[in-house]
């Protein structure tokens, strides 16, 4: 019995093997189940929900809808067409693995517009990409051979050669059966646990426009990426455009704002520096918790500290930027409008019409100019400043490279021109803004610049970040000493703010800098939390004020100072120095009011958020943020109708 059965086994062995390997569909098997390992192993990185049974069923249903066609294929053309595939989606999810690493975001459509921008970043890219990350690509090995394979093979088969067409038009006609088969399997397992999680905690998820990581943890990243050309096609080549409701409400929400920010008038420092000079400074990456501390005995930025104590200061500051980083934080700071959550105002819509600084002040008389070292065209600045009516924009085709350092010039000689520039303006007053560049991502200063000693931190991103804050500190320095040799210090109001955060989310870090841990709120804060510092003239009303702010009050903040009312404004912002109550929204849902802050689940449900009392830490229960996380929603749907439907004018338009 026993040598039967081994000799039956024998023989049963390589039949089985040579049906496997003639299995016309068992390379769609492979396919299927390789994306779906990718998908799983990159959901663990992401670590923003889990993948849960829903999740995994959206990612096999996603993955056989990408391929369901190769069925349709014969077996060489469906293995080339696998291979491809795979190719072009193990592409796309590394991408999406070394952008979240950037942006704790998905790549949208959108952002694809931003592609002409990634030969800047080139360095940022290669420091954020992992030797294991090219797991991703391990399964191509075995896909171009198999192709190698198919090309090369010179068996025919010879029922095929002697096959008549009507024979080979019936096989043609059969494969539309397992085509057909997994197009419906594939449409089921992404159709029904997507309903059924918008009718259970899900629900309305897809009609809010807050954040893209609680989409994804609905229909996974494929099935994000699906939704999100769904969403942009809808938004732009197929929307049935906006109600008169909806747009009504706008526009009654800003009217309630108005009546808040009309309080300013009446409150102390309204008006007091009128006619005065202003400079903007937008410090690329500066985060608030380098202030005031020290390293291996001396200070990470002597400079800020000193002035700290002859300035206005918010240590509760936050940045409120997105996927647009840097323009975003021109844009809520100058314009003061919430950024979009995928994508850039500035390269979106740049031709839409916002109530932003320059313009404003143009209409005051000032002369409003914008200095950056770098190319005019990245994030759209020409377009855009153009748009926003400055008198001129100063690129690096109109400075000096006499300090190479990073991406073009150092801030030291950055900040020394600027004033050079300004001072040959013959009008007055101005409004200026300067953006700098020396601390952007990795961070890394040439040697001579290396004035800090980190360690422990050295031969870590997060040291090169100490070594670059310490430069800006100190380019800092020099441009407060222009601005007084030139005469400008004592008549210009100068704010120093970060624009947002420096990329790096690894907690231990912080928590062996500072030598404690961090609880669950400060975790969520240090991320959002950047310097704001407003020297007025004669350092006059310096002091500390405690108060939680954001970027987008710093044009109310001005005007405040100036002595301009917003009554005619479309500002989203209160004055940081009006005694108003307004909470800082940030861009995926939180918030925060001085009392508490929130902290929203990757789900998106509110429920399932954290609320603290700030700043303690301590939870406070889900209660007392709800009303506040409710508003903050609310605020980031007008922001968005505004900003998409370009209300703005239409609102002018009204108006006349």
């Amino acid at each position: 019995m026993g040598l039967r059965l081994k000799t039956a086994m024998t023989k049963l062995g390589p039949l089985l093997l040579k049906g496997l390997l003639h299995w016309p569909y068992w390379g769609f098997m492979l396919f299927v189940l390789s994306i779906v390992y990718k998908l799983g192993w990159l959901d663990h990185r992401f670590n923003v929900g889990g993948m849960n049974d829903w999740k995994w069923k959206v990612n096999y249903g996603a993955v056989i809808l990408s391929a369901f066609w190769t069925l349709l294929l014969g077996r060489r053309a469906r293995w080339i067409a696998l291979v491809i595939i795979d190719l072009a989606l193990s592409a796309l999810l590394f991408s999406d693995l070394v952008y979240f690493r950037y942006f704790k975001d998905f790549i949208s459509i959108p952002v694809l517009f931003q592609a002409g921008q990634v030969g800047a970043l080139q360095e940022s890219i290669w420091n954020l990409i992992q030797p294991s990350d090219f797991i991703l690509f391990a399964d191509l090995p075995i896909g171009l051979i198999g192709i190698v394979w198919i090309l090369w093979r010179k068996r025919v088969e010879r029922k095929e050669q002697r096959a008549k067409p009507a024979y080979r038009k019936g096989r043609r006609l059969l494969r539309l059966i397992p085509g057909t088969i997994a197009f419906t399997i594939g449409w089921a397992l992404i159709y029904y646990p997507v309903e059924t999680q918008k009718d259970g905690w899900a629900r309305g998820l897809f009609v809010g426009n807050w954040w893209n990581v609680p989409i994804y943890n609905v229909t996974g990243l494929l099935g994000f990426h699906g939704y999100d050309t769904y969403r942009y096609a809808k938004e732009n080549w197929f929307g049935d455009g906006l109600s008169e409701e909806k747009e009504q409400e706008a526009r009654a929400w800003f009217e309630a704002r108005r009546a808040v920010q009309k309080q300013m008038e009446s409150e102390p420092l309204f008006g007091e520096y009128k006619g005065s000079n202003v400079l903007v400074v937008q410090m690329e990456a500066f985060q608030q918790f380098v202030i005031g501390q020290s390293i291996g005995g001396e200070e990470i930025t002597p400079n800020l500290n000193k002035l700290i104590g002859q300035s206005l200061y918010f240590p509760n500051f936050y940045h409120q930027t997105a996927q647009g980083r840097t323009s975003d934080a021109d844009f809520a700071t100058s314009c003061s409008m919430h950024p979009l959550p995928t994508g850039s105002v500035f390269i979106r819509f740049a031709g839409n019409e916002f109530d932003c600084a320059p313009s404003i002040m143009k209409t005051q008389g000032y002369d409003t100019t914008v200095h950056h070292a770098y190319d005019g065209s990245f994030w759209n600045r020409y377009s855009m400043y153009n748009n926003m009516e400055y008198d001129q924009f100063y690129t690096v085709k109109n400075f000096k490279l006499d300090e190479p350092l990073g991406w073009s010039l150092g801030d030291k000689s950055f900040f020394r021109q600027t004033v050079e520039q300004l001072q040959t303006r013959d009008e007055s007053p101005f409004y200026a803004m300067a953006i700098t560049l020396s601390s952007h991502h990795p961070f890394r200063m040439p040697y001579q610049n290396r004035a800090l000693d980190v360690a422990p931190f050295n031969g870590t991103t997060f040291g090169d970040y100490l070594q670059a804050t310490h430069y800006v500190d100190a380019a800092v320095g020099g441009l407060i000493e222009h601005l007084k040799e030139a005469g400008l210090w004592e008549n210009t109001i100068v704010l120093f703010y970060g624009d947002h955060d420096n990329s790096l989310y690894d907690m231990k870090e912080y928590e062996q800098f500072f030598g404690h841990s961090l609880n669950k709120m400060e975790q969520d804060a240090i991320i959002r939390n950047v310097p704001f510092i407003i020297h007025l003239p004669n350092d006059g009303h310096a002091g500390i004020m405690e108060k939680a702010v954001g970027q987008m009050d710093t044009l109310p903040t001005l005007l405040h100072l100036l002595g301009l009312s917003t009554a005619n404004e479309h500002l989203m912002g209160v004055s940081m120095l009006s005694a108003a109550p307004k909470s800082v929204v940030f861009r995926n849902g939180g918030f925060t009011d001085g009392s508490v802050y929130f902290v929203p689940s990757s789900d998106g449900v509110i429920d399932h958020g954290a609320c603290y009392s700030f700043p303690s830490g301590d939870e406070a229960g889900i209660a007392a943020c709800k009303p506040g996380a409710e508003a903050a929603r609310n605020d980031l749907t007008i922001s968005d109708r505004v900003v998409e439907h370009d209300l703005i004018a239409k609102f002018r338009k009204a108006a006349e």
